[in-house]
């Protein structure tokens, strides 16, 4: 998936995504990202995906961007509530989601 240039397409709130620890049944910890956006049609398909890491080492964030893909085709032109969910492996030090490119910090919780 293609990152967008220019800005998203779709509408973003950071009180529309949910960041949810669990332990995997080896023990190893996980969270589970997930969130809504108004995308000015149907069609749109977005993932969340690792960020390059930061500069500055920030042990209790993990970095995420949102990715758009716009629709091809025929679609309908209203405005339509697009799902988005991801899961990653984190350390015990994370307590915080930063989706960067949107600017969306998300606390960690538990399941």
């Amino acid at each position: 998936m293609a990152e967008q240039a220019g800005g998203p397409a779709c509408e973003y709130k950071t009180e529309h995504f949910k960041a949810t620890e669990y332990r995997t049944s080896g023990g190893r910890r996980s969270v589970r990202v997930k969130g809504v956006a108004a995308c000015p049609s149907s069609g749109f398909r977005l993932a969340l995906e690792l960020a390059s890491p930061p500069i500055v080492a920030t042990p209790e964030v993990l970095h995420l961007k949102l990715v758009e893909q716009k629709p091809t085709g025929t679609v309908l032109t209203v405005v339509t509530d697009t799902g988005v969910e991801g899961e990653f492996p984190i350390a015990d030090e994370v307590e915080w989601v930063l989706i960067r490119n949107l600017g969306i910090n998300i606390p960690v919780t538990e399941d």
